[in-house]
């Protein structure tokens, strides 16, 4: 009996002693199945970060395809006695439009603001060249058709003018005229509709704008409307920055282009924030606002390369030109023969104005 019991004894020591060894020793099975799932995980999240790279690729193929206008083919506008302009290989030109779009009715495809933008690329250099929309000139014809002699308008019908000779021809055309008005080779142009600004700006969370004094408008598009912002810093949402860079009747259409070059400063040092270029539903929101109311000839491949230039953008050091009335702005104001307001040269020529922005870098 003693010894059974003595049995008994070593056999339960023996087996605590095994239970006691078992929870110390390192578990391998444990460990290999936290590997594994460790590296389930990772195969996980690499192939959920190439299908999102792989949907944004998509999504910006497929808005670059909405967005691109062909504007070359059957309808090539001419200029009468326009002089022939050569091509700066160490400058980039990018006209760009804005204009109410062509479901308003009252001259939704009046391009009310014309902007150069120009790049100097060995120096980084920018320029911001704004023409005002009641500038006259010469409307283009179309080339090898038979048209009557070329009339004058002011320069902002001469989209509307395309897009009536051929749908998607606005583009054309409106390179043309500021071309000639400029001297400047125009490499590329795109469109954007008052939407597509208001959506950009809402999609980015509002711009800042800085104010010298303060900004106060109550007599443009409906009497009620009021647009007051104070001295300073001003935190501005969709609405009120499309109503900042429309807003008119208390300053001048000189003023407004002044207001809208800073506002697509604003918005340019806000879309290449690390917040927004970083946010995979900003940039697929903004392509999809881009998509629907963007309309550009320039190709995928073109616009990476303005992106990848627009880093390097410092935006105080921004050139910014708005040809006006004053001494410097080389027009002045007159009346057509129809009794309209409207903007002519100095000299009544384009002369000083395609010197001034040949050399706006060097002044």
């Amino acid at each position: 009996m003693v010894c059974l019991k003595n049995f008994s004894i070593s056999a339960k020591a023996v087996v605590i002693q095994n239970d006691f060894s078992e929870l110390n020793k390192p578990d391998e099975e444990q460990k290999t199945h936290k590997k594994k799932r460790f590296w389930l995980w990772v195969l996980i999240a690499v192939a959920a970060l190439a299908g999102l790279v792989g949907v944004m690729f998509y999504k910006a193929g497929f808005t670059f395809s909405q967005m691109n206008v062909n504007i070359g083919g059957s309808v090539l506008p001419v200029l009468e006695d326009a002089p022939k302009v050569e091509k700066d290989e160490d400058r980039i030109n990018i006209l760009m439009l804005g204009l109410r779009g062509p479901e308003d009715p009252n001259g939704g495809l009046l391009t009310d603001t014309m902007i150069v933008l120009s790049v100097k690329k060995t120096t980084g250099q920018v320029a911001m060249i704004s023409i005002p929309r009641d500038l006259y000139v010469k409307m283009p014809t179309v080339n090898g058709q038979n048209k009557a002699p070329a009339i004058k308008e002011k320069i902002n019908f001469a989209y509307a003018l395309g897009e009536e000779t051929k749908q998607g021809a606005g583009l054309a055309f409106s390179k043309a005229v500021v071309s000639n008005v400029t001297g400047l080779y125009i490499d590329h142009v795109a469109s954007v509709d008052f939407m597509a600004f208001k959506e950009v700006v809402d999609i980015l969370g509002g711009v800042d704008v800085y104010l010298d004094k303060p900004f106060r408008e109550t007599t443009q598009f409906a009497k009620e409307i009021l647009l007051e912002l104070p001295e300073g810093k001003n935190h501005l949402d969709g609405d009120t920055a499309l109503y900042f860079v429309r807003s008119r009747y208390s300053t001048s259409d000189f003023d407004r282009a002044k207001r809208q070059q800073q506002v697509l400063v604003a918005m340019k040092d806000k879309a290449l924030s690390a917040g927004i270029l970083l946010n995979p539903v900003k940039d697929f929101e903004l392509l999809s606002a881009m998509g629907k109311h963007v309309r550009t000839d320039m190709a995928m491949g073109d616009i990476n390369n303005l992106l990848s230039l627009a880093g390097n953008f410092n935006s105080k050091n921004i050139t910014h030109k708005v040809f006006d009335t004053t001494e410097e702005g080389l027009l002045y104001a007159t009346t057509s023969d129809s009794g309209a307001y409207i903007l002519l040269p100095v000299g009544d020529n384009f002369e000083k104005v395609r010197e001034s922005c040949k050399n706006i870098f060097s002044n």
